[in-house]
């Protein structure tokens, strides 16, 4: 979970571009700045942190941390706040502030700017803004904004900084080569070999087996709140609409006679031809060619011979034949038989010779012929009109602030309701419950909603099926009680006691290796219950291969100097290991072959353009200086995770 949140805040490249809106759009993670002056967001003239001229205010960073929190649930449904805070949430968070703000105010500098029609053509352009028909919808617009808490103007800022990362960062990122004198070391880095060895010692041999009582496993408890709360649950109801709740008018003999009669030329008898032509560069050639054609030659050999090449039209009208060459080519073209050789006719391009290849003739329909279709596509649009104007009229209704009950009793739907669930559709202590697979938005609708009694709409099966939402109440993530939760606690308790011995051990080991021992002597010495020593080791290029996860022994082995050792707590309370590094084999750079050097230095340019993003970001921050709160920053992460101090 850990690794999974500080992702979220690992790449600048991802920060300022390709993340951009963490806290606005579902599928993007991570933050721009929106401050501005010391009253935009802050409390009072609480700020956390000033970056050059501007302030970032208490309430500003409160109603981030919790956005990104939100976005970040979606990924993670059993994420906790208190388990979002400890993974480096808030910090994260904080700190893609100030880099927002400092690389704004360095935009600025620069001369960079972003215009009021540029910003509107992005809002235009993102697709949480449409309406159900697919387009930008000032409903939905403001909807987002009230239910994310925010202002027009704090969203324009965020797309603004966008915008502008977009034309800073985007080309220093995308860096399109490396030269191999600079790639030839990072080749032979990749190509190091180490080896090493290393012992685990578990906490669970060293765990006592007494009991603290009661008041050793609250305060334990206290200490760890976080990995032991349950995620906010919320009763959710909801009430189902379709196309099959929609009263659609029947369509008319009067309708269908005025679409027949405002599309006559639809309807009316037509012509269409398919033409192989060329165009050539001058009146001669294009005599030439049709010369031959006309001869007998066809009309791609006699294209070839001069050099140039035919081609085949679709199906064009008269009309549409004319747009490419003229009214009188097209008449001409129109009235001769099939196979005819038409020109040279001078066109913008140059000048045409072309051949009736394919005449295809359309007979008139009538009235009768033409009704099913006419009938049926009206049926169509009636049916997505009524939807469309029913789906606008309860979201009318939930601007207005109309409950789920009223709208349900006006619009005869069912409310139904769920036990408390988790993000993830899930109920604690229910393993059997699930619901229907189709229901998930409701879910995901149900866990973005502010808070109780207040309607959202939903979409199911787009354009076809929706769902008005409520949250009926909300259950606030918290441990279970302390009955219920004091096996586990006094579990976790004793590896936790466990852990600190082997952490003893463990350093005592380091201790004796430093002094003169082998890692196995050592080991031996500090008495049974420790694991045998094993060689571990390998290619550094190989770490992480096919996307997996790389071990955390092999992690530090290769970030450690040749001949030392060091100590490493593995996660869960489940031990301690102790690494001694032995062996490090990099080879020459300048040994290594071209053609290998070449393959590294391709996927190398992105990290040197991220390496470059972030030393702007880094020299942003410098040039517009940064002070941090830090009591208000600890007041904040005390009262998002709901703890205080262990210490008080």
């Amino acid at each position: 979970m850990i690794t999974a949140i500080r992702s979220l805040f690992s790449s600048t490249l991802g920060k300022f571009i390709a993340l951009a809106f963490i806290a606005l759009i579902g599928v993007l993670f991570a933050l721009g700045d929106v401050t501005g002056n010391a009253t935009f967001g802050g409390i009072g003239g609480a700020n956390v942190a000033k970056v050059g001229k501007t302030e970032i205010g208490l309430g500003e960073l409160r109603d981030r941390v919790r956005a990104v929190y939100n976005q970040a649930r979606q990924q993670q449904p059993g994420l906790t706040m208190a388990a979002f805070i400890e993974s480096g949430g808030l910090d994260g968070v904080l700190n893609e502030m100030i880099e927002g703000a400092a690389f704004e105010e360095l935009a600025g500098e620069l001369g960079f700017g972003a215009s009021k029609r540029l910003v509107d053509g992005r809002i235009a352009d993102l697709p949480v803004f449409a309406g159900v028909s697919g387009t930008f919808d000032q409903t939905q617009f403001e909807r987002f904004l009230r239910e994310n808490g925010m202002t027009e103007t704090q969203l324009r800022r965020e797309i603004r900084q966008q915008l502008l990362a977009e034309q800073i960062a985007g080309p220093i990122a995308s860096m399109p080569a490396l030269s191999p004198g600079i790639a030839q070391p990072y080749a032979a880095l990749l190509m190091e070999r180490r080896r090493g060895d290393a012992t685990f010692i578990p906490a669970r041999s060293f765990a006592p087996a007494t009991d603290p009582g009661d008041a050793a496993l609250q305060t334990f408890l206290k200490q760890h709140v976080a990995r032991f709360t349950v995620p906010e649950r919320r009763v959710v109801q909801y009430a189902l609409f379709d196309r099959s709740s929609v009263t659609v008018p029947a369509v008319t003999d009067a309708e269908i006679a005025k679409i027949y009669k405002d599309n006559a030329a639809q309807f009316a008898a037509s012509e269409t031809r398919r033409f192989a032509q060329v165009i050539a560069p001058d009146q001669a050639t294009a005599t030439t060619i049709a010369t031959k054609v006309r001869g007998g030659t066809s009309l791609a050999a006699a294209a070839q011979a001069a050099g140039l090449s035919a081609s085949t039209t679709s199906d064009l009208t008269q009309s549409a034949y004319a747009a490419t060459t003229s009214a009188d080519a097209a008449k001409a073209a129109f009235a001769a038989q099939r196979g005819a050789v038409l020109g040279p006719t001078q066109t913008g391009l140059g000048w045409a010779v072309a051949r009736v290849e394919a005449v295809t003739a359309k007979p008139a329909r009538s009235l009768a012929d033409a009704t099913p279709e006419i009938r049926a596509e009206l049926a169509k649009n009636k049916a997505n009109e009524a939807i469309v104007d029913y789906y606008n009229a309860i979201q009318d209704a939930v601007n207005s602030g109309a409950s789920i009950e009223e709208i349900a009793a006006d619009r005869k739907l069912t409310v139904a309701e769920t036990p408390a669930l988790l993000p993830s559709g899930r109920v604690p202590g229910q393993p059997a419950f699930a619901l229907a697979p189709e229901l998930a938005p409701v879910v995901a609708q149900a866990f973005q909603t502010g808070g109780e009694g207040e309607a959202a709409l939903a979409t199911l099966v787009e354009n076809e099926k929706f769902a008005v939402v409520s949250v009926k109440s909300i259950i606030a993530a918290a441990p279970p009680p302390f009955a219920q939760l004091r096996p586990a606690l006094l579990a976790d308790w004793r590896l936790a006691e466990g852990q600190k011995v082997a952490r003893t051990k463990a350093r005592a080991i380091v201790k004796a290796v430093e002094g003169g021992q082998s890692l196995a002597e050592a080991v031996r010495a500090a008495g049974p219950n420790i694991g045998s020593v094993q060689t571990i080791g390998g290619l550094r290029g190989e770490l992480g291969a096919g996307g997996q996860p790389v071990p955390p022994e092999l992690s530090l082995l290769f970030s450690m100097a040749k001949n030392s050792v060091k100590t490493l707590e593995m996660p869960g309370n489940s031990g301690w290991m102790v690494l001694a590094l032995g062996e490090v084999d990099r080879p020459d750079p300048k040994s290594i072959d071209p053609r290998r050097v070449a393959a590294i230095a391709q996927p190398l340019a992105p990290a040197f353009g991220n390496e470059l993003v972030e030393q702007l970001v880094g020299e942003a921050k410098r040039r517009a200086g940064v002070t941090i709160n830090k009591e208000l920053v600890e007041q904040l992460r005390q009262e998002l995770t709901g703890t205080a101090p262990v210490n008080e």
